[in-house]
């Protein structure tokens, strides 16, 4: 008979067995209250893969009527007809019934809304699980009716943990030795994501030799992958721009090369320092905005892995050049001037008498060859719409 996957073997049944989100699931906390009332309500977790999401919910839902639905696979049509036959079945009954929902955030935003009169009757408890930040993927009529509970990435020591704890309850694995260091491995490279970490202490374990679970054996079968969602490829790409901006080359140097290895595309990258050059150095270094531009045009012809280096080169200039946001300042003052003022007259002098009915109009008198003045300035012309005489938007940095 096939086993079931060691995370589904060792799932915590109990607050005492779960492992991490202290602040959640501690004597007096939030999830502990409601587990030891009985009081549930509905809420959503938003957490990373692996971080005990689908745990959690299991465990405050034991003894009651509850119905996971995946939102991966289920189509909403037959979601409202669960949930219509769901209460139907529960008009005798004066516990409500729970809906537990995975990754929410993959029905959209209309879809959600067929949980709505159901909450707001009293007719289902929902518990949504989500990787995703709900305020982006939830709709708002839905998350005002909800509690948000964050739940963390698990640490390196959390992980060990519950690896060892498997280690001690599984009956597959108490046959086994595993070697000093194979814990502390698994739980580096699994990322924070416990079911991960699971998984290869599975996968490696199926490879002991002579009952025995080495240090090379777990590196050997070990694959090191990183979490990239949507999420963190907001969080990453900021804290990249934020560290070239704050003159940190090796921070900036890290959070790029930390979004190549988890798959961002590079020109993605070069597209923000294109960018960054002109928004945050400007005219400081006019430079910048060449190797920004040059980086990505190469990187284009060379590609991967080579093209890293000239994306690299162009991060660490740009991080190491003075800073100046004039430019962009400049930009902003100018647009929301243009929203104010309207379309504004250009002043006849700057405008060129193409014909002779312009000239006799007054176009172009009046006006001034800089060429033909010292410095090819003329002093103390403005070229402004008259409303805007003497206003300065670029400001000397």
């Amino acid at each position: 008979m096939e086993l079931e996957p060691l995370p589904v073997r060792v799932r915590p049944k109990t607050l005492e067995e779960f492992v991490g989100q202290e602040h959640l699931v501690k004597p007096g906390a939030p999830l502990f209250n409601m587990f030891k009332s009985g009081k549930l309500s509905s809420f959503i977790i938003w957490g990373p893969p692996g971080s005990g999401k689908t745990t959690i919910a299991q465990i405050l839902t034991q003894g009651r009527k509850t119905i996971t639905i995946s939102a991966t696979t289920e189509h909403i049509k037959d979601v409202k007809k669960l949930l219509k036959d769901l209460t139907k079945e529960n008009l005798f009954v004066k516990e409500t019934p729970v809906v537990i929902v995975d990754e929410i955030q993959h029905f959209n935003r209309k879809e959600q809304d067929a949980f709505l009169t159901f909450i707001e009757q009293g007719k289902i408890i929902l518990i949504a699980l989500t990787t995703e930040n709900p305020s982006f993927y939830v709709n708002n009529a839905l998350l005002s009716r909800l509690s948000v509970f964050v739940f963390n990435k698990l640490t390196d020591a959390e992980i060990k943990k519950i690896i060892e704890n498997a280690i001690n309850k599984d009956e597959v694995l108490k046959g086994l030795k595993f070697e000093e260091g194979v814990s502390d491995f698994i739980a580096q490279v699994s990322d924070g994501d416990a079911r991960k970490a699971l998984n290869i202490l599975e996968n490696v374990s199926k490879n002991a030799k002579d009952g025995v679970v080495t240090l090379k054996i777990a590196q050997e079968y070990s694959v090191v992958t990183l979490s990239y969602g949507k999420e963190a490829h907001y969080d990453l790409i900021s804290a990249f721009i934020k560290s070239m901006r704050g003159s940190d080359p090796d921070a900036a140097l890290y959070y790029m090369y930390r979004m190549i290895e988890a798959g961002e595309d590079p020109l993605y990258i070069a597209r923000r320092m294109i960018r960054f050059a002109s928004e945050d150095i400007g005219l400081k270094d006019p430079m910048a905005l060449m190797i920004a531009v040059s980086a990505f045009q190469g990187f284009d012809v060379i590609g991967p892995p080579e093209g890293y280096l000239l994306l690299a080169e162009a991060c660490a200039y740009l991080s190491k050049a003075p800073k100046d946001n004039s430019l962009y300042l400049a930009e902003i003052e100018i647009m929301e001037t243009i929203k104010k003022t309207g379309s504004l007259e250009v002043p006849l002098k700057l405008r060129n008498p193409v014909t002779k009915l312009m000239e006799e109009l007054g176009y172009g008198k009046d006006y001034k060859y800089p060429h033909d003045y010292p410095r090819d300035k003329v002093e103390g012309e403005d070229y402004l719409p008259q409303e805007l005489k003497g206003k300065k938007f670029l400001k000397d940095s």
